[in-house]
C-alpha cells in the first residue's frame, strides 16, 4: 500500500517536534510534513488546491489557531482538528485529542482515514500491543465456540488478560459464561453510531470478568441483528477500540461461519486465525475450497498466512479423511482435539484445561512469542 500523505500543523513547536520524531521512527505508513507557522501552512493549503499539485496531503491535522476561511472550504480527504478536550466553537471537522498516547493518536488518525476512504488495510499497521485471535471456520458444528472458550481460558489461566468477544449473529455468550450482572453489547454498538461517543469508555463500563474462568466479556446485544446494522467501518472501529484500551493482552473473537464479502476485512484485523474443522468429508471439502480460494487471490495472501488449522472430534478412523483430501498440501495441521463426550457440555470446559493444555501448547507459544 502507498504511504498516506499527512500534514500536521501546531504552533507548539516542542509538541510538534516530538510528534515528528514519532512519525519518522514508528509511523512508517505515513509520509509526513510539519508546520509551526501559520503563513507557511496557509500557503501549503492553497497550493494543494491546485489541480497540478503532486504533493497534496490525504490528511491534514491542525490546531485551532490555524483555522481560517480557506481551510474551511479546502478539499482534502480528511480534515482533522487537534483539540485539548476544552470547549471549542469550531465545527465542521473531525476531531482528535492531541494530548493522548501517540500510538492512540495515530490509531485515531488511521481510523478516520479508513472511514473516509474505505481503505481499511491502513489499520493493519497501527502499532497495536493487544493481539487479536480470531476463531473462524466455514464449517458449522465444528466446536468453534468451545475451542474459542478453551483457548481464552488457557490464556487467562497463564496469567494473561483475555477478552472473549462472541461475534456471532446468534450470540451464545450467556449460555457458555452465564450472565454478567450489568451491561450489554447494545450500549457499545450504539456508541459506534453516535457522533462524539467514546466507544472505549462504553466498553469499560460494560466489561465483566468472570471469577471462575478469569475471562472478561460483555453480555450479548439485546437484539441478535444489531451487529448486522453496523457498517464495516463501524465494525472495524469496535476492534480498534478494544485494542486501544490497552486493558487486554489478547482478544479471542468467536466469528460465525459465514463468509460474506466483508468477512475478509474483519479477519484481516486478527493477528492469528484459528480455523477448526471436523474430519468428515463434507467439512474438509468446505475448508479445502476456502483455502484454495485464498491462495488464488494475491490480495488475500496475508490473510492466508494467518490461518492455523485445528481438527476437532478427531479419531483414528477420520484421520484418514484428512490425509486423503489434500488439505495438508495447502496448510499443515496445527493440532487435533480427540473426540470427547465430556466436551459436549460447556460447563465441563474448565475441568478439561489440564488435559487440553498440551494440545494447545505449540499454538499458544506462537501466539505469545510473536
Amino acid at each position: 500500500m502507498a504511504k498516506i500523505r499527512i500534514a500536521l500543523a501546531d504552533t507548539d513547536e516542542l509538541y510538534l517536534n516530538k510528534l515528528a520524531d514519532y512519525f519518522m521512527e514508528k509511523a512508517n505508513q505515513f509520509s509526513a510534513c510539519f508546520f509551526s507557522a501559520k503563513e507557511s501552512f496557509a500557503k501549503y493549503v492553497l497550493d494543494c488546491q491546485n489541480s497540478n499539485c503532486n504533493d497534496k496531503a490525504d490528511i491534514i491535522v491542525f490546531s485551532e489557531d490555524f483555522v481560517d476561511d480557506t481551510l474551511l472550504t479546502a478539499d482534502f480527504t480528511a480534515k482533522i482538528l487537534f483539540t485539548d478536550n476544552s470547549f471549542s466553537n469550531i465545527s465542521g471537522f473531525d476531531i482528535v485529542n492531541k494530548y493522548q498516547k501517540t500510538e492512540l493518536l495515530v490509531n485515531a488518525l488511521l481510523l478516520i482515514y479508513a472511514e473516509k476512504t474505505g481503505h481499511l488495510e491502513a489499520l493493519k499497521n497501527s502499532g497495536k500491543i493487544t493481539k487479536i485471535i480470531g476463531v473462524y471456520s466455514p464449517v458449522g458444528g465444528c466446536g468453534k465456540t468451545t475451542i474459542a472458550l478453551m483457548l481464552a481460558m488457557l490464556l487467562a489461566d497463564s496469567e494473561k488478560r483475555v477478552f472473549y468477544l462472541n461475534y456471532e449473529i446468534i450470540n451464545s455468550t450467556a449460555y457458555f459464561l452465564n450472565t454478567a450482572p450489568h451491561g450489554s453489547l447494545t450500549d457499545v454498538l450504539l456508541s459506534l453510531k453516535t457522533k462524539g461517543a467514546n466507544t472505549g469508555l462504553r466498553l469499560l463500563a460494560n466489561v465483566f470478568t468472570d471469577n471462575r474462568t478469569k475471562i472478561s466479556f460483555i453480555n450479548p446485544a439485546e437484539s441478535a441483528l444489531e451487529i448486522n446494522e453496523l457498517t464495516l467501518a463501524e465494525q472495524i472501529k469496535l476492534f480498534q477500540a478494544l485494542v486501544e484500551l490497552y486493558e487486554f493482552d489478547y482478544i479471542v473473537t468467536d466469528f460465525d461461519s459465514g463468509f460474506p464479502h466483508f468477512k475478509q476485512d474483519l479477519l484481516q484485523c486478527c493477528d492469528f486465525i484459528l480455523m477448526p474443522t471436523t474430519l468428515e468429508k463434507t467439512s474438509l471439502s468446505k475448508i479445502s475450497l476456502l483455502l484454495k480460494e485464498l491462495t488464488m487471490r494475491p490480495e488475500l495472501e496475508e490473510l492466508f498466512s494467518k490461518i492455523y488449522l485445528a481438527a476437532n472430534k478427531a479419531d483414528n478412523q477420520l484421520i484418514g479423511n484428512l490425509q486423503s483430501c489434500g488439505i495438508l498440501d495447502i496448510k499443515p495441521l496445527e493440532f487435533a482435539i480427540p473426540l470427547s463426550p465430556t466436551l459436549k457440555e460447556p460447563e465441563n470446559i474448565p475441568l478439561l484445561l489440564d488435559s487440553m493444555r498440551p494440545i494447545f501448547r505449540d499454538f499458544m507459544a506462537k501466539v505469545v512469542l510473536s
